[in-house]
């Protein structure tokens, strides 16, 4: 390793001649983009040994640090670019990617902000900060920021899939539909767009073109958990309950702790009266997820017709709800004990 303050690095053993700090962060980001991230990690070191303050080194370094989940050094690492490059964009979009990461969601939006500020046609910045408005739920500002991004470049599938999420979150399906299928142009082979437009068409009533994207979306990736399982609603819904099964048994084959599937497959048992195998589903469901009160509803129903009526009632009750009446109140509904 040259000695400090001197402009150069090494990329390996003794015997190589020294590289110059620019050529050593392309040979690190080579490593990096491939996958190398031990390989990357040593080079930005040896950097930051000669200049500690290289706003690059440190803002990459960040971004490896918190790709191996240090996400409060790799916060460190890049303010401390940003310290010495207030500019620049790209750490503050990278910052704003570990706030996201984190759910931080708030402080995420002001990163892209500054990112914005710095590179006005950052469409990356755009993008991503509209991710972090969907997740706030603020959908109207996360559909402005999308229909920006996609303004400035509107090639990214990516984005065009998460414009469509919103709209379908927000009941606009025709919308929905729409940005799924320009995604779709960009890529024919996003398994999860394939995936959600199959939950749109649902929604819509077309269940046939619903299958369709279903079944398009696991030939893509066979392994599609709610691929598998709104397949199995679609089937369930047009009464092929033995095909739903099937589905949601290939769900559960891949993560038994998928709640979802365990709750659809116990409607599927419950409907064809198999209540002790029905029950087993809507336990595991809520096991997994103790307040899914459809689980706890239907678990009380069954839970009466094998004649067990005290704790029927009462997960009825806890899931669906009670309505009661009262003389100066009227008509109140609770929907179930939160214990």
């Amino acid at each position: 390793m040259s000695s400090a303050k001197q402009n150069s690095t090494q990329s390996g053993g003794s015997n190589q001649p020294p590289m110059s700090i620019q050529d050593g962060l392309v040979l690190a980001r080579q490593h990096q983009n491939a996958g190398r991230l031990a390989q990357a990690e040593r080079i930005y070191r040896q950097i930051l040994e000669i200049e500690p303050q290289h706003p690059a080194a440190l803002h990459l370094l960040g971004v490896i640090a918190h790709m191996a989940g240090q996400s409060e050094a790799a916060i460190q690492l890049i303010n401390n670019a940003l310290a010495n490059a207030p500019e620049y964009f790209a750490a503050h979009c990278n910052l704003g990617n570990v706030f996201l990461d984190l759910g931080r969601f708030d402080e995420a939006v002001q990163c892209y902000e500054r990112a914005i500020a710095a590179k006005p046609d950052y469409a990356e910045a755009y993008g991503n900060m509209g991710l972090a408005q969907q997740h706030a739920g603020n959908s109207d500002a996360a559909i402005a920021s999308y229909k920006k991004s996609l303004k400035i470049n509107p090639d990214v599938a990516n984005t065009h899939c998460n414009l469509g999420n919103t709209h379908l979150h927000r009941g606009d399906l025709d919308a929905a539909i729409a940005s799924y299928k320009k995604a779709l142009a960009i890529n024919p082979d996003f398994a999860e767009v394939h995936c959600n437009l199959g939950s749109a068409l649902k929604h819509q009533g077309h269940i046939t073109d619903a299958m369709s994207a279903y079944e398009c979306a696991l030939s893509l990736k066979p392994d599609y958990l709610s691929a598998h399982n709104n397949l199995g609603t679609v089937h369930q819904k047009l009464g092929d309950l033995d095909a739903a099964e099937s589905c949601y048994r290939r769900a559960l084959a891949i993560e038994p702790r998928f709640a979802d599937a365990q709750n659809n497959l116990g409607g599927v048992l419950w409907s064809q009266r198999r209540l002790e195998e029905a029950a087993a589903c809507y336990r595991a469901a809520l096991e997994i997820d103790p307040m899914m009160h459809e689980a706890k509803g239907s678990l009380g129903s069954v839970l009466l017709a094998m004649g067990k009526t005290m704790e029927g009632l009462e997960m009825e009750q806890q899931g669906f709800g009670a309505i009661r009446f009262g003389a100066e109140s009227g008509i109140s509904y609770d929907f179930g004990n939160e214990k």
